[in-house]
């Protein structure tokens, strides 16, 4: 298998949350595996072969959930950059914006101002015109009386007609009365339509100022507008990746939950799995030592048989050669006995080596590793091979088929229980396997196919997961037993 399983997304220390992990993983083993009690041997050894599978596939699982749980973990971590830029963003955005509203707020009061500069200047253009309009109708006015007491008729007159020398002194007074004052009206007409041209001027600058000031707000206002739609988009924005990166965040947290209770599952199977192993092993001794003390009841028996046979005969023999007979008889009793003993120790003598299940190169090895999702180092409870599906698998030593199963984690699981092997019991389990063609309580002979190799469980693809079992308890599959 090459997973383990995933990690809790606990807000404890990693070294607390680790060792109450693996206890209650422990517990929910023993617990779930106490119960169950297998009807015979060859159940057990199906069922443990079947756990042997489970754990390699779960081993599977756990780079799958690996995998997973790192796209989660990238997926929430890309989420809260985007909603970090986008915050930022939005920052940007909110001081433009309230930039833009003091900036708005100063353009008005510059078109304030320049709208009632401009009302000030037409109020001087219409001021300065009314004076000037004044006094050209005064001018006019004196115009006429000058010239009606100054024209050609008038001057005849006096030549013909009997006037005094005081009338003519005060004609010419008045006349020069009216000039000064035509000059006077003409300087003052001079000077109003300067200032009407000042006013005009005026006026115009004030009007293109306020032009301008009309201009200058409604850009600004434009701006501001837009400033203000931006922000407001970029909270929309920060709005949506908060909720993507929250939805990041708990799917991550889901998937570590959900692979810690995997994690648990496949412990607490594998403690069952062991735990029934220890119990048919203790089965299997206590038969031994019964049939032990049967065989050496039954011998005891014989041999106190044959004594007092032998003293009856003793006693029953008067000629000299039943002394004779009674040798011969004992003679051979123990070739018997000696023939019987050698038969016996060839029979032990056989070959104990295991053989590789699959012919296939090892991609995973037993041993301590940092699980990718929980983040410390766990056991890798089996040796991988990298077989092809459809491979076959091969019996590594000769046993009975104890169990066979599935399970979620290890997929498809089978267990030969081989007995006593150089003063060990020892259990093999196959696992992931598409399927088996043995069954619980079926005897196999080393290098019998079995089964063949897929990818069933919680596996990324198709291989071989193997397990030992010695004396009830998980080793290392290489160490001793293929090594």
């Amino acid at each position: 298998m090459n997973r383990d399983l995933p990690p809790s997304p606990v807000r404890r220390p990693l070294t607390t949350r680790i060792a109450r992990g693996i206890v209650a993983a422990a517990v929910t083993v023993t617990i779930a595996c106490s119960g169950w009690l297998p009807a015979t041997a060859d159940q057990l050894d199906d069922r443990k072969d079947e756990l042997n599978k489970e754990m390699a596939a779960q081993a599977v699982a756990v780079d799958e959930a690996h995998a997973h749980r790192s796209a989660a973990v990238d997926a929430a971590a890309e989420a809260r950059q985007h909603l970090a830029d986008a915050e930022a963003a939005l920052a940007r955005a909110e001081s433009e914006q309230k930039k833009a509203e003091e900036l708005d707020a100063t353009r008005a009061e510059e078109l304030r101002v320049a709208e009632a500069e401009l009302k000030q200047a037409k109020a001087d253009v219409a001021a300065a015109r009314a004076a000037l309009d004044s006094v050209n109708k005064r001018l006019d006015e004196e115009i006429l009386v000058t010239t009606q007491q100054n024209n050609g008729l008038l001057n005849l007159a006096l030549i013909f007609s009997d006037v005094s020398t005081s009338n003519l002194n005060q004609r010419a007074q008045l006349a020069e009365t009216l000039f000064d004052s035509s000059q006077q009206e003409l300087d003052e007409l001079e000077m109003r339509r300067l200032t009407l041209e000042d006013a005009e001027s005026a006026a115009d600058a004030a009007e293109k100022n306020a032009t301008d000031a009309r201009e200058k707000a409604a850009a600004q206002l434009r701006n501001s507008k837009d400033k203000t739609e931006a922000a407001e988009d970029l909270k929309a924005e920060v709005t949506r990746l908060s909720k993507e990166k929250d939805a990041a965040e708990a799917k991550a947290n889901a998937d570590v939950v959900a692979e810690e209770k995997r994690q648990r599952e496949l412990e607490a199977e594998n403690a069952s799995v062991e735990k029934r192993i220890q119990e048919r092993i203790a089965r299997e001794k206590a038969a031994a030592e019964k049939a032990a003390k049967e065989k050496a009841a039954r011998e005891k028996a014989a041999r106190e048989k044959a004594a007092r046979d032998k003293a009856a005969a003793d006693r029953a023999a008067a000629a000299s050669r039943s002394s004779k007979s009674t040798s011969q008889k004992s003679t051979s009793t123990k070739s018997a006995s000696k023939a019987t003993s050698s038969k016996s120790t060839a029979t032990a003598s056989s070959s104990t080596a295991f053989m590789y299940p699959v012919p296939a190169r090892i991609t995973s090895k037993y041993g301590m590793r940092l699980h990718p999702v929980l983040g410390y180092w766990k056991l890798h409870d089996g040796t991988d091979f990298g077989a092809s599906c459809g491979t076959p698998i091969k019996a590594a030593y000769g046993g009975v088929v104890s169990e066979r199963y599935y399970n979620g984690g290890y997929g498809n699981r089978l267990m030969i229980d081989h007995g006593s092997v150089n003063g060990s019991y020892v259990t093999t389990g196959y696992n992931h396997a598409t399927r088996y063609v043995v069954s619980v309580g079926q005897r196999v002979s080393k290098g019998q196919v079995i089964g063949y190799v897929g990818s069933t469980g919680y596996s990324t693809g198709c291989h071989l997961h193997l397990m030992v079992w010695e004396n009830g308890n998980l080793v290392n599959p290489m160490a001793k037993w293929f090594g």
